[in-house]
C-alpha cells in the first residue's frame, strides 16, 4: 500500500530501454507517475536512427529523450530521430555525447560505448547537480534550463534549431549550473 519510505523515492530516473517507435501507450501512466511524484524521467531516444525512429516511452511527452552525438559534435548516425506520435512535441528534447563514451564492461574492466545509452546519464548528471544548486526547482524549470542553455546544433539536415535532431541542442552543464548559481552559493 503505497511507498514505504517515500524519502527513499529517486530525484531522477535514467532509462536505457524502451519499445519500438510509433505510438504505445502502455508505459505512459508509469511515466506520468514519476513526474506527478516529482522524480525527472530521463530516457535514451533509441539507437535506430533516421526519422521517426524515437523510441516509445521517450516519445512521451512526459519523458526527456536523449539523442547521442559524436566527439565533432554531430549528431551520431544511428541516434533516433524525431517526429514523434505527439503533434507539436519536439522529440529528441536535447543531445549529449554518445559515441566512444568511456564506461564499464561486463568483464570488470573498461572500454568504449556507443549509444543514446551513454548520452542520456550526461544529463541525468546534470539533472542532479540543478538539483543540487537549486532544490527547489520543479522538472518543468529544470526542462527548460536544460533546453535554453543547451549548446544549438544544426547541420545539412537539420539548418534550425531546435529541431529534430539534435532537439535543443548539446546539454552544457556549466552553462545550465551558472544559470543557477548566482546567490544560491558555489557549486
Amino acid at each position: 500500500t503505497g511507498v514505504p519510505h517515500p524519502e527513499k523515492a529517486p530525484d531522477i530516473v535514467n532509462n536505457s530501454w524502451g519499445g519500438g517507435s510509433g505510438l504505445e501507450e502502455f508505459y505512459r501512466p508509469m511515466v506520468q507517475s514519476w513526474r506527478a511524484a516529482d522524480i525527472f524521467p530521463v530516457f535514451s531516444a533509441g539507437n535506430t536512427g533516421p526519422t521517426g525512429t524515437v523510441s516509445t516511452p521517450a516519445n512521451y511527452p512526459e519523458s526527456f529523450a536523449v539523442a547521442a552525438t559524436d566527439a565533432n559534435d554531430q549528431l551520431a548516425r544511428f541516434s533516433s530521430r524525431g517526429p514523434g506520435p505527439f503533434k507539436d512535441v519536439l522529440k529528441p528534447d536535447i543531445s549529449a555525447p554518445g559515441v566512444s563514451v568511456r564506461s564499464s564492461l561486463n568483464n570488470g574492466t573498461y572500454g568504449t560505448m556507443n549509444g543514446t545509452s551513454m548520452a542520456a546519464p550526461h544529463v541525468s548528471g546534470v539533472i542532479a547537480l540543478l538539483e543540487q544548486v537549486a532544490p527547489q526547482m520543479t522538472i518543468d524549470q529544470i526542462e527548460q534550463v536544460l533546453k535554453s542553455t543547451a549548446k544549438p546544433m544544426t547541420d545539412n539536415t537539420y539548418p534550425t534549431s531546435p529541431n529534430l535532431g539534435y532537439g535543443h541542442g548539446i546539454v552544457d552543464g556549466a552553462k545550465a549550473i551558472k544559470s543557477y548559481k548566482d546567490g544560491l552559493g558555489t557549486v
